[in-house]
């Protein structure tokens, strides 16, 4: 499955933390290599992604769907820039 365009590094640096994970040597290789297979920009947004998929049982309806017909609108090349979004606000 292809991830590109589902990066979010581009968050507003104050609303992201920055944690650390210690893991095997094999456990950092198959994170790389997964990472890089399944099409991710970098390992953190493999990370990202997944904490993201795992949390989502604890979401309302209506952000799972939100988030839905974000990933829709994203693969077929619908999305506007932050900048626009927050002048729209």
């Amino acid at each position: 499955m292809n991830r590109q365009g589902l990066s979010n590094t581009t968050v507003l640096p104050s609303l992201v933390e920055t944690i650390s994970l210690k893991l095997t040597k094999e456990q950092a290789k198959l994170l790389a290599e997964t990472s890089k297979e399944q099409g991710f920009p970098s390992k953190s947004e493999f990370v990202r992604y997944a904490i993201a998929r795992a949390l989502e049982e604890r979401l309302s309806v209506k952000t799972i769907e939100d988030i839905f017909e974000s990933r829709r609108q994203i693969r077929a090349g619908k999305t506007v820039p932050l900048e626009r979004l927050m002048k729209e606000e």
